[in-house]
């Protein structure tokens, strides 16, 4: 697990994309629409135990603080990060499901398979395919609040900083798109088009500060 810290556009759901592409895990990302509520979120969390961790299938969490709509569903990662589980989301009908799907994992260790002991091995699925990833921009109240009423975001993830962009990287993904788009500026140096863009990114940061 993961707590990515830096400002927006600093590339940790790009960097977190290309590091699950290239270890072979899947990602998985909620959508955030109008309407999205408690019980959608339990949805999909309920989702992505049932297709991903009981399926064994190594799956990443990606999940950023733009997409906490209420602390709730804050405390819900903070459970997964901790325990593996979220109260009340696994209803009796699914429980046939991870039965048969953990009934084998019971057997294998010797372990009578009643109820509680399939669970159990639901539940390590659960901590062995699951690996979230929080992004969330530092330096707020809301950030530091949020920190110490849910600890499992630092007690249980590695924290990665995220700086920002050097001007000379800003300057060269500027040049490379100018180049990619074939636009013909005749009146307009190129040069001064790269010049405004890294001025307008290095402006918004210095103002969000």
């Amino acid at each position: 697990n993961a707590l990515l810290l830096g400002v927006g556009g600093s590339g940790r759901s790009s960097l977190t994309k290309l590091a699950t592409y290239m270890a072979e895990y899947d990602v998985y990302q909620i959508e955030i629409s109008k309407g999205y509520d408690r019980n959608k979120w339990h949805e999909n969390l309920k989702e992505m135990f049932m297709t991903k961790a009981l399926k064994n299938i190594p799956t990443v969490f990606l999940y950023s603080d733009t997409q906490i709509l209420m602390e709730s569903m804050l405390e819900d990662v903070n459970n997964i990060l901790n325990s593996g589980e979220v109260p009340n989301l696994i209803d009796k009908e699914d429980f046939e499901d991870i039965y048969k799907e953990c009934k084998n994992d019971c057997l294998d260790k010797d372990i009578e398979p009643t109820p509680l002991n399939v669970y159990s091995q639901f539940i390590l699925r659960v901590k062995k395919n699951i690996h979230v990833v929080m992004c969330m921009s530092p330096g707020s109240e809301a950030f530091r609040t949020r920190l110490r009423m849910f600890p499992s975001l630092v007690n249980c993830c590695t924290i990665d900083w995220f700086s920002a962009w050097p001007a000379e990287a800003l300057s060269s993904v500027g040049k490379q798109k100018m180049d990619e788009s074939n636009l013909e500026f005749k009146e307009v140096n190129t040069e001064q088009l790269v010049n405004m863009f890294k001025f307008i990114h290095q402006s918004v940061e210095v103002k969000s500060e």
